[in-house]
């Protein structure tokens, strides 16, 4: 006995003759561990002890192992003899000996191995060889369709199924899921045996169905005999296709256990090579309960299919394309005597009976057949393989096949074909036909079709081009007939059995029938056979035809009618001509074939080779009469169309006249075409366009468009020419020297540069060609065009090209494209078929700008401005060196100066600057003009407002008057306006110099109104007065006293407007006089009567002189009287106007302070809340923070603000905002961090103030220039107890450049509206959280805090720590979008880039951090806020327009107190000072009334 291991089997020993023959005993043993052993014993004795056979096993075991490369760990295997034992596949122990003679030799016997252990596996590696037999590799089929593979696998089951016995059930069970297929079938099933080793399922060449090929030749249709194997690998090569993993469990009725073989594919193809073999996992378990449900007689095979490569499929459609495969398997009415349908096997997919679907192509196309016969021909094939011919070959071949054409008829004007069609497009199942190119023949081998076995037709199916009347008939029926073939074995398919294999003699003759077979094709004889007879080819044809004509007349139902009357030609001329033979012909105007009508003058195509004349191309024609041979109701008769061609005259036409009740046709020069075109769809209707294009094709030898020739077709002919149509041109660009057209005919298609200079491109008839060069300025309507040349030239040549019109340009017009905008060439021929050729140059201004300039509309006006008032607008344009207008690239900063002489008198800062929308115009605003040094300019007031960019590169100047403002003050100056005046006294010199608000004096000739009190103009101009060529009004010795003694006179100069914007008052004689005794009163002598002038004699006396009247005492008193009177008046007067505007105060206050309650308390519920939860960094937290930092500046400024919260605040501390960290808070702790990591602690704590004078009030220095620690901040920190050591940043707001972009419109938070980074796609990148100037939440006693400008802090303070600062998720998603991140960006795990090629590594635990307010916090104010936020503005304008009222009141107020307490201190001292004289009066006056009474006169 000789033990060796199995080698892969030779050639030889295939062959065995029975002697001689050594007998060999294999073994597969399977151990507890899943390792799978081969082994090997050569002319053993007849018993081997278990003992031997162990040791054979476990040497071969660890030999095994050794060779595996398998990772898997192999649990370890007891040899211990006792405990032993073998056990073959029926279950049998064998523990002490084994019997040879019990195992057949040259056999594979399987054997498992029990080491007493109990823990046995089900699985085994290797268990299985597959290694296919090389020559079968050459044979795979290069694809598979998923329904092909899946047919594939079905073949298998359907001949394993075939051979049951009748009372045993034919299954096939199909279940396709997205992670699994099955199939499941009720065969004989496999096992390990030789005879039904599952091996040969899945080792390729080895098919126990590959033999039974032979069994399927003969028989009778429809050759129900399912023997497809052919190749021996449709089994893996099908699984593989379909999946990664296959596993083919299978059983046998004998066997009790289920086999099982595990296929996997990559590993397959690892093994695959001229050295390595196909071994594969295997397993033995037993059968589920499922399998012996579906199985009741026991055997099976089951394959399963993981991993599959389609995840998503049409289950209806898999179902419908199984049935068409398969459909004489799943319904026949052919293989019993009563003719009833049968079930031969039952299909299932899904658990859906394939006999139950009522869809699919075979049954539809069933189901439009006719019921009439079907025409039958049964053909023999026989292959003459004599010696004499092949003496390689043994014996003859034979192959059977049965053809039966069907019917299908055209039904109420519709072919059944389009049905057909039309119904399976809209099941899904469509097979992308139509009419003209439906399949007439299907072909089924052994009962299973063949997929892609659809042929257009047979040459039988064709019928001859005859000229009998029949033959016409015939061309129309033949496209409704379908041939069906089935096949045996004998023809061979494609090795994916989708279709016949291409190059076999029987598929060549089965293509071929109905032609006489050529030389080479003598080798197969065909015999037919119909209705058991046989015939010869021309007696089928004549029976086809036959039957063709008995299905059109019992079936068709086509229209012998027109759609209006005919009209009746009795035997026509030009029968011929006219392609009829009757001698009567009904002529339509219109008639409806295949479901549209076809009309006189409807546009008709004739396709190529439709019929005789329209061999070479398609006609396009005009359909004129369709004509109709015979009566109605006759048959046979033929039907035409006559048309008129494309190009033919009209009057060339066919002619249908009518003369004495007659009518008579004359086709002349039009056409007569079979009707039958149409049905075949080889006459079509043609659109209006494709028309137009046939007769456009006519003309394209003429000439047809003008073309410009390119650079390139240029250089070709050695010619700088080419317009820059296609490139964006700068002004200054050189215009080219020559400018080529050309004419093309309309055959042209551009395609190369040569194809543009072919001769044959170019038309060379000597025409003159037009050139028009116009222009039109940039931004401007191109209907308004300048014109700028025009000219006309005759064609010539350049290098062999004739038909060039060259037109010189560049030398002619070397400045031609200096002026921005579009030149228009317009080129036009005189042929009057060639269009006109347009084209546009753009020119763009020039990139470098030369100058700034008004525009003119400014400069159209005069400016002449008062002082004190804004410019009007200026709108200024920048320009190139050629006067084009060139776009700002941005708001420039302006430098603005009014100058004399280029001497400046101001400078102007109060201005707005705006930039247009295109960018071309930049408008000035409100430029503030402000000078007391108009003077200088006087009386003219010429000069010049330069506007200028810093560095004074460009400028504008505008020439401008500005004069000075309205009076707005002046002086007085005059000797004698110190001294006290006399009633009646001239003022000698008195002169009004008046100014506006800056100082300048008025302009000359100014009307300046004077009011003057006891006063009186000498001249007879009155009050109202010019000022002169210095600006004054000089009134020296034109006014003259007129008031009384101890009076006040005044001179007032009144505004525009009416205001007093001077008084000059001065007294009279300030001596109080009084009533003395009769021995004081002086009568003078002499003097005039209106005057009373008095001396002094003493200090108490007065005298009168003797010329006075002797009223003048009482006249006095009267006006002293009169003058108490008018103080009173005017005191009481300013009492009650005091007390409006006290009551309208009070009001406006109270008004006030209940708005500020309300905004007081609408804050406090905005920020109710916020800083309670303590999961967050709450502001008190951080406060604390700055107050612990010891000597800084930031812990002053909070302890002091803390302390002293309701005091008023130190001079200094007016404008302090506040700290950076204090001014807004973030929604998260990681957000706070890092942002306050990525400022710095000196940031975060630095000192926020609106201007830089607040700015400079925080630190005095001394006279050697140290801090000065007694005055400012540092005071304040000795008063806490506190010092500031190091420096300390300080922020000014107004001196920040803010924010000009613009905010996110309905936003309360004023969010800058920055532009997101975008990836490629125009998404988002990843992890992107925002910009952090917008992360940060403003507080909310600051939302309302403004610069200057009007700029809030987001727009300024947080815009310039910020910028757009980029906040991402992670430093993952930061890294990623580092392309697309402009300045800087920080990650919320920490970190950090700031721009410009610096990164912040490592980790930081920042001490001061911004305050956080949680999410639920910002949701309620993002719910909620809103309104709240509305209404707080709603607040602050009410309180901004009180204060703007009450400072209107408390000034009004003020003033008129002010008046009220001179007016009542010059009522009090007048008072005084008269009421001695009154008194003395009245007792004087009364001592006279009595004496006069006690007169002796009266």
């Amino acid at each position: 006995m000789n033990y060796r291991r199995p080698t892969k089997r030779r050639l030889a020993d295939c062959f065995d003759d029975d002697y001689g023959i050594d007998k060999m005993y294999k073994f597969r043993v399977l151990l507890p561990n899943g390792t799978c052993l081969s082994l090997s014993f050569r002319e053993p004795d007849e018993e081997m002890s278990i003992e031997e056979f162990v040791d054979a096993i476990r040497t071969e075991y660890f030999r095994t192992v050794k060779l595996l490369d398998s990772p898997r760990l192999r649990r370890k295997i007891t040899w211990n003899i006792k405990d032993l034992y073998l056990e073959d596949a029926s279950e049998n122990k064998i523990r002490s000996r084994i019997c040879f003679k019990h195992f057949k030799p040259h056999k594979c016997h399987i054997l498992r191995l029990h080491d007493g252990s109990g823990d046995f596996t089900d699985t085994f590696e290797k268990m299985w060889d597959l290694t296919p037999d090389t020559d079968l590799l050459e044979e795979l089929p290069d694809e598979y369709t998923f329904e092909t593979a899946l047919a594939d696998l079905i073949d298998n089951s359907l001949q394993a199924v075939w051979s049951n016995g009748n009372n045993e059930r034919r299954l096939i069970s199909v279940d396709i899921t997205e992670d699994r297929i099955s199939i499941f079938d009720t065969g004989p099933g496999m096992d390990g045996s030789d005879d039904h080793s599952i091996v040969k399922w899945g080792k390729m060449g080895t098919s126990l169905h590959r033999l039974s090929r032979g069994q399927a030749i003969g028989g009778n249709p429809p050759y129900l005999m399912p023997f497809f194997g052919m190749f021996g690998y449709g089994g893996p090569i099908a699984s593989m296709h379909l999946g990664r993993h296959a596993l083919v469990s299978s059983k046998t009725k004998l066997s009790k256990k289920v086999f099982a073989l595990h296929l996997e594919r990559e590993a397959l193809i690892s093994s695959s090579g001229s050295e390595n073999t196909w071994r594969t996992d295997g397993g033995i378990r037993g059968p589920l309960e499922d399998e012996i449900q579906k199985s009741p007689h026991g055997s099976f095979t089951k394959v399963e299919i993981f991993e599959p490569k389609i995840k998503s499929c049409d289950i209806f459609q898999i179902q419908c394309k199984l049935k068409d495969i398969y459909f004489p398997y799943i319904q026949c009415d052919e293989v019993t005597s009563t003719g009833k349908s049968i079930t031969p096997i039952e299909f299932q997919v899904n658990d859906v009976n394939l006999a139950e679907i009522e869809d699919g192509e075979v049954a539809t196309t069933n189901l439009h057949s006719c019921n009439g016969p079907d025409f039958v021909v049964q053909l023999s094939f026989h292959q003459d393989t004599s010696p004499a011919k092949s003496p390689s070959s043994k014996t003859s071949t034979e192959a059977n096949a049965r053809l039966k054409f069907i019917y299908f008829p055209i039904v109420k004007g519709k072919e059944n074909i389009d049905r057909i069609l039309q119904k399976l497009e809209a099941e899904g199942c469509g097979i992308r036909e139509n009419y003209e190119t439906f399949s007439h023949v299907s072909i089924r081998r052994l009962g299973r079709l063949l997929p892609d076995a659809r042929w257009a037709w047979l040459p039988l199916m064709d019928p001859r081009q005859k000229k009998a009347d029949k033959a016409r008939l015939l061309k129309r029926c033949f496209w409704r007939v379908k041939c069906f073939i089935e096949t045996d074995a004998g023809f061979n398919p494609t090795t994916s059995k989708t279709d016949l294999a291409h190059h076999h003699p029987y598929t060549t003759a089965l293509k071929n029938f109905g032609n006489k077979a050529p030389e080479k094709e003598k080798d197969v004889s065909v015999k037919i056979y119909r209705d058991g007879k046989q015939l010869n080819l021309s007696q089928l044809e004549k029976d086809y035809q036959n039957w063709i004509s008995q299905m059109h007349d019992l079936y068709d139902q086509e229209i012998d009618c027109g759609e209006d009357e005919p009209v009746l030609v009795i035997d026509p001329l030009n029968k011929k001509q006219l392609g009829v033979t009757s001698n009567i012909a009904r002529v339509h105007q219109i008639v409806r074939m295949k479901g549209l009508s076809w009309k006189r003058g409807d546009k008709i195509k004739v396709l190529k080779g439709a019929c005789a004349g329209c061999h070479s191309k398609n006609v396009y024609a005009t359909l004129e009469y369709i004509l109709l041979e015979g009566l109605q109701g006759d048959l046979g008769g033929g039907a035409r169309i006559i048309c008129r061609s494309l190009g033919l005259p009209e009057e060339k036409g066919c002619l249908l006249s009518l003369s004495d009740g007659n009518a008579s046709l004359d086709i002349r020069d039009s056409l007569s075409l079979p009707i039958s075109i149409i049905d075949a769809g080889k006459c079509l209707a043609v659109e209006s366009s494709e028309w137009e294009s046939q007769l456009d094709k006519q003309r394209q030898k003429a000439p047809s468009t003008i073309d410009i020739l390119g650079a390139i077709q240029c250089r070709e002919l050695g010619v700088d020419g080419a317009l820059p149509v296609d490139d964006l041109i700068y002004a200054g660009h050189v215009p080219p020297d020559e400018i080529i057209a050309v004419i093309r005919p309309a055959s042209y298609v551009p395609s190369s540069a040569s194809r543009c200079l072919d001769q044959k491109s170019i038309i060379k008839n000597n025409l003159e060609m037009y050139l028009e060069v116009k222009f039109t300025a940039e931004g401007e309507d191109l209907s308004h065009c300048d014109h700028i040349y025009s000219t006309r030239i005759q064609s010539s040549s350049r290098n062999g090209i004739n038909g060039l019109y060259i037109f010189t340009l560049g030398r002619k017009f070397p400045k031609l494209f200096q002026k921005a905008g579009v030149y228009i060439f317009s080129f036009f021929s005189g042929y009057s078929n060639s269009t006109k050729c347009e084209r546009r140059v753009v020119v763009k201004a020039s990139l470098q700008v030369e100058r700034w300039a008004v525009l003119r509309d400014c400069l159209s006006l005069h400016y002449i401005e008062r002082v004190g008032s804004c410019f009007p607008p200026l709108s200024i344009a920048c320009y190139d060196e050629y006067s084009n207008r060139v776009p700002f690239i941005s708001i420039p900063e302006l430098k603005v100066k009014l100058t004399v002489n280029e001497r400046v008198l101001t400078h102007i800062n109060k201005m707005k600057v705006e930039l247009s929308a295109d960018k071309l115009t930049l408008e000035v605003k409100d430029i503030l003009i402000e000078s007391g040094e108009l003077d200088m300019i006087r009386p003219s007031y010429e000069s010049n407002l330069v506007i200028s960019t810093r560095d004074e590169l460009f400028s504008v100047r505008v020439p401008c008057q500005v004069i000075p403002g309205s009076l707005n003050c002046a002086t007085a100056h005059t000797h004698d306006i110190d001294m006290n005046l006399l009633p009646g006294l001239v003022i000698e010199k008195f002169i009004l110099e008046l100014f506006d608000k800056y100082g300048n004096h008025v302009k000359e000739g100014m009307k300046v109104v004077l009011q003057v009190v006891g006063l009186q103009f000498q001249d007879q101009i009155g009050s109202k007065r010019e000022v002169n060529a210095n600006g004054c009004i000089d009134l020296s010795g034109l006014l003259k006293v007129t008031c009384s003694y101890g009076k006040t006179a005044s001179i007032s100069v009144l505004s525009d407007t009416g205001m007093v914007v001077y008084k000059k008052e001065f007294h009279t004689e300030g001596r109080t006089p009084r009533l003395a005794s009769k021995a004081n009163i002086i009568q003078t002598p002499g003097g005039e009567q209106d005057a009373i002038y008095s001396q002094r004699l003493d200090e108490n006396d007065m005298i009168f002189h003797d010329s006075a009247p002797p009223t003048s005492i009482e006249y006095l008193m009267e006006s002293i009287l009169n003058d108490e009177k008018g103080l009173e008046n005017d005191v009481c007067k300013l009492g009650l106007r005091i007390g409006k505007l006290e009551m309208a105060l009070n009001a406006l206050n109270d008004s006030k302070v209940e708005n500020e309650e309300e905004l007081s308390e609408l804050r406090a519920s905005l920020e109710l809340g916020a800083l309670t939860n303590l999961d967050y960094l709450s502001k008190e937290v951080v406060l604390k923070g700055i107050e612990n930092q010891g000597n800084c500046a930031a812990a002053v400024i909070c302890n002091h603000l803390k302390e002293v919260p309701s005091q008023p605040q130190n001079p200094f501390m007016e404008d302090i905002v506040g700290l950076v960290a204090l001014l807004g808070t973030v929604i998260s702790n990681k957000l706070s961090s890092i942002l306050a990591e990525y400022l710095g602690e000196d940031q975060m704590l630095a000192i926020v103030c609106k201007t830089s004078e607040a700015a400079y009030a925080l630190e005095k220095y001394d006279h050697n220039g140290q801090i000065d620690c007694e005055h400012a901040l540092y005071a304040l920190a000795s008063t806490l107890g506190k010092s500031i050591t190091g420096r300390f940043s300080v922020i000014c707001l107004d001196d920040i450049r803010p924010y000009r972009g613009e905010k996110k419109v309905f936003d309360p938070r004023r969010m800058l509206n920055l532009r997101d980074p975008t990836l490629p796609n125009g998404k988002i990148p990843p992890g992107f959280l925002g910009f952090a100037v917008n992360m940060i939440d403003l507080e909310s006693c600051h939302l309302d805090t403004r610069t200057f400008s009007g700029h809030d802090l987001r727009d300024t303070l947080f815009y310039r720590l910020f910028g757009e600062l980029q906040v991402y998720e992670t430093r993952e998603f930061m890294k990623r979008a580092r392309p697309y991140i402009k300045h800087s960006a920080v990650s919320l795990d920490g970190g950090i880039i700031r721009g410009n090629g610096i990164f912040s590594f490592g980790h930081g635990k920042p001490e001061i951090c911004f305050p956080v307010v949680d999410l639920e916090t910002q949701r309620l104010l993002s719910v909620q806020g809103i309104e709240v936020l509305n209404k707080i503005e709603e607040k602050k304008s009410n309180i901004r327009l009180l204060d703007a009222q009450i400072g209107k009141y408390t000034n009004a107020h003020e003033k008129a107190l002010k008046k009220f307490n001179k007016k009542k201190e010059k009522y009090s001292k007048f008072i005084q000072e008269k009421t001695p004289l009154l008194s003395g009066y009245y007792l004087e006056h009364k001592s006279s009334m009595d004496r006069s009474q006690n007169s002796p006169c009266k």
